[in-house]
């Protein structure tokens, strides 16, 4: 150290924000945010493009709502929600941290909320913080996280290969989507998902698993997963349903648009909740059953539909929640 770099009365000069160790890491931060904006900025202008050119066809379709189906979609988005915190309870007892389910499902609701932050990390971060103030180890929560993860987007694409064949049969894509089966599940095996999670723990500067869990209750929990996508699925088609008229044929092509929108949207992390990239798989996937302005329309409906749905059930688990630990309960 010279002297230029020390204060008067020989201490340190203090660094600045601007030329300090953690300056780069601010100015990456920044960019990532610009890029962040910039891409969502230029996935909203399309959209809007694409439905203002595709107006005409969106006018002249035969719009219907039949509010029977309409009621019976929130119930079984909700039911899947509820599922959903369900397993992530249960993938806390197997990692060893043990939680009343109430609790833990009132941490992962108001968790699910910032997705639509860019990047999502706060999600986890959220998580992991609100799981610690009540007495869980962060090792652990981090765990279960990691798994609920891979275990969700597993699901998804044992989804997709299952119903594929009842999508569009077409032996050549079928046969690849039935071996994708055997392959998806051994993916999670101790011996493999250990070592890969290892390895993608490493690159995101994370520490690595705390527990591993048996192969026998990873394959219970796939197996719930795979089965709470297809509920997703049929909720998302009984929105489709009550607006388009959609027939039950196309529920196995709702079912694989919705769990490969899902994937694409935790392939698209840096974009909030997907947002976009969702909308333009589930668009995509329906192009041959529903005009491609109809089909965004949809998606956008059922971007917002779920999104109360989720409000409905974060409040109805966090009142839960509240309600029990007033009454000395949790």
């Amino acid at each position: 150290m010279t002297a230029a770099d020390e204060a008067p009365g020989g201490r340190p000069a203090p660094t600045s924000p601007e030329t300090g160790p953690d300056a780069p890491r601010s100015h990456r931060r920044l960019v990532v945010r610009l890029v962040q904006a910039a891409v969502v900025a230029a996935t909203v202008y399309f959209l809007v493009a694409y439905l203002a050119r595709s107006w005409s066809s969106i006018e002249a379709f035969d719009w219907e709502l039949d509010a029977g189906w309409l009621a019976l979609s929130g119930v079984v988005l909700l039911l899947y929600y509820f599922a959903q915190a369900g397993f992530w309870w249960l993938l806390l007892r197997g990692c060893g941290a043990n939680s009343p389910f109430w609790p833990a499902a009132s941490v992962w609701g108001k968790s699910i909320l910032a997705r639509y932050v860019p990047g999502n990390v706060f999600m986890f971060v959220g998580r992991a913080w609100m799981s610690h103030s009540r007495g869980l180890s962060v090792e652990r929560v981090s765990a279960a996280m990691v798994y609920e993860q891979a275990l969700g987007v597993c699901g998804a694409l044992l989804a997709v290969a299952v119903l594929f064949p009842f999508w569009e049969y077409r032996p050549g894509v079928t046969a690849l989507s039935l071996i994708a089966i055997p392959v998806l599940i051994a993916l999670m095996h101790p011996r493999v998902f250990g070592p890969v999670a290892g390895w993608a723990l490493r690159l995101l500067h994370r520490a690595p698993l705390e527990v591993t869990l048996g192969f026998g209750g990873v394959l219970g929990m796939l197996a719930l997963f795979t089965a709470d996508w297809l509920i997703a699925g049929a909720g998302a088609w009984m929105l489709a349903r009550s607006v388009t008229g959609l027939g039950v044929e196309s529920l196995p092509l709702v079912t694989v648009a919705y769990a490969l929108a899902y994937v694409a949207g935790m392939v698209a992390f840096f974009i909030p909740s997907g947002i976009g990239v969702r909308e333009a798989v589930l668009t995509a996937s329906l192009s041959d059953e529903l005009p491609g302005g109809v089909a965004l329309t949809w998606a956008l409906l059922l971007r917002l539909w779920v999104t109360v749905i989720e409000l409905l059930f974060v409040g109805l688990v966090v009142g839960v929640e509240l309600l029990l630990r007033r009454r000395g309960e949790t």
